[in-house]
């Protein structure tokens, strides 16, 4: 099966497809957890791109604010609007589950050019990317409740620990179930 992945994700239009899924799943990932801000500086920036650490950063390094979520240890700025927070934990966190889901975007991508996009088919194919893009948001959705402050914060909180686990472990599901299809349709 690894083979069947890398001959899809090896040609340019799917490679473009999981890039872009990628890089978007990192951004809002990022965005979704507080380490990337767009805002305006109180201070007039020196250039346009400014790395900043603290002091402490070896300490900080892999502290964890709660489970999945470690603390920042500098910060990027990027002209005066745009602040990212920088924990190397959590930019592997990101982009493990951004290859996740741009792997899955592209496979779905793939078997909608194989079946024609028309029909049964190509229904059949759109409702089977849903479990991919569900279990990718599973990690984001708790953050967006606590932002929106429902009461159940506290409990999504402590569930926290759990929904980034079960997104790899659906994601990783999803691929090798769409490789298998896509195997079978080979045949």
């Amino acid at each position: 099966m690894l083979k069947i992945f890398l001959s899809i994700i090896t040609q340019r239009k799917f490679f473009l497809v999981a890039l872009i899924v990628f890089v978007a799943y990192i951004l809002v990932y990022l965005a979704a957890v507080g380490h990337l801000i767009f805002t305006s500086r109180m201070e007039q920036a020196e250039s346009f791109l400014e790395v900043k650490f603290l002091t402490n950063w070896q300490q900080l390094l892999l502290r964890q604010r709660s489970p999945f979520l470690f603390e920042a240890i500098g910060a990027v700025y990027i002209g005066s609007n745009i602040k990212l927070f920088l924990s190397i934990p959590n930019l592997i966190l990101a982009s493990l589950l951004g290859v996740l889901v741009g792997s899955n975007f592209a496979l779905s991508f793939y078997n909608f050019k194989r079946l024609g996009l028309s029909g049964g088919k190509g229904v059949v194919a759109l409702l089977g990317t849903i479990p991919s893009i569900l279990g990718g948001m599973a990690c984001c959705v708790p953050t967006l409740i606590l932002v929106i402050g429902l009461q159940l914060t506290a409990t999504l909180a402590t569930a926290w620990s759990f929904f980034v686990p079960i997104s790899i472990i659906l994601l990783t599901l999803s691929i090798g179930w769409s490789l298998k299809r896509i195997q079978a349709g080979k045949s």
